[in-house]
């Protein structure tokens, strides 16, 4: 049964007694070649460890397993997951639960995954929170998300998307965005359009003390309009930060957005060589890294 097909997922679904849930963001994926595209991006092999969180009726966990790859595959939905079980090959292994309430560092060991998933779309900012610090656990990320929150993690300097999200990604990850998807690929159709994402995760990229770059960063961000020297006022005094930003080359009249990851590292290492910087910056790096939104 080729659950990528609307009549036989609509089938399939009638036979479990089973309406898609709003509540749980289920909206199946029914396009096979966005289907295979997803799946050809993360260039599985049979050595590979992938985790699949959402599988629902098991679209995607099937093209997992023809991959060779092995796959953990969590769902909370009981009545999904029970039925994931038709595909077993040996290499599947089907966890039910929520995601939220997955040990990862438990549910990995020693060992390193790839991420390939349709995710709830109102778990993507908690998952990828969750998932982009763990480079040394997580090497790729394929995610169908909502495309405007894709558009912000790949943003540029100077546009609209650009935001305190998209520094935290980048800073984690090479994110791209390989295609767009529309919403008749997807049963129901959702109300908004969707996209791959494509987030290679690094190393931390520079020495700067997390907890210190991030704090500044979101103080930033969340005064967005305003100039660097009054929205971080309460760090360092507004002289100081305009002497930093004019020994970047950068105009003292600055604003967040118009400045790179690459510029907030080195302006977060400069404000703290003159004078330890202040504000938020003892917030511990749990609290800091759900804060980041």
């Amino acid at each position: 049964m080729s659950l990528f097909k609307p009549s036989e997922l609509h089938q399939f679904l009638q036979s479990l007694g089973i309406q898609p849930k709003k509540g749980l963001s289920q909206n199946f994926l029914i396009d096979g070649n966005v289907l295979r595209k997803m799946v050809a991006a993360a260039t599985l092999t049979e050595k590979d460890l992938v985790i699949e969180i959402g599988p629902g009726p098991g679209v995607l966990t099937e093209a997992l397993l023809h991959s060779g790859a092995e796959v953990l595959a969590i769902e909370k939905d009981e009545k999904l997951a029970k039925h994931l079980e038709r595909l077993q090959n040996g290499k599947l292994h089907i966890i039910t639960a929520d995601f939220r309430s997955i040990d990862l560092d438990d549910l990995l060991k020693n060992r390193r995954a790839k991420v390939l998933a349709n995710i709830p779309y109102h778990l993507t900012g908690w998952i990828l929170q969750e998932l982009l610090p763990r480079h040394t656990q997580i090497a790729t990320i394929h995610l169908m998300i909502q495309k405007e929150v894709a558009e912000r993690c790949i943003a540029r300097p100077g546009t609209k998307e650009y935001s305190s999200f998209t520094l935290f990604t980048q800073y984690h990850s090479d994110p791209q965005l390989l295609c767009k998807v529309p919403p008749s690929c997807f049963f129901p159709k959702p109300k908004v359009d969707s996209a791959i994402l494509e987030l290679k995760l690094k190393p931390p990229p520079d020495s700067t003390p997390y907890e210190v770059l991030f704090s500044l960063i979101r103080t930033a961000f969340q005064k967005r309009r305003k100039m660097l020297r009054s929205s971080l006022k309460a760090f360092t005094p507004p002289e100081e930060i305009e002497k930093v930003l004019i020994s970047m080359g950068i105009s003292p009249t600055a604003r967040p957005q118009e400045l790179s990851l690459k510029h907030f590292l080195e302006f977060a290492k400069l404000l703290g060589a003159i004078d330890p910087i202040k504000g938020e910056s003892q917030s511990g790096g749990e609290e800091n890294n759900q804060k980041v939104l």
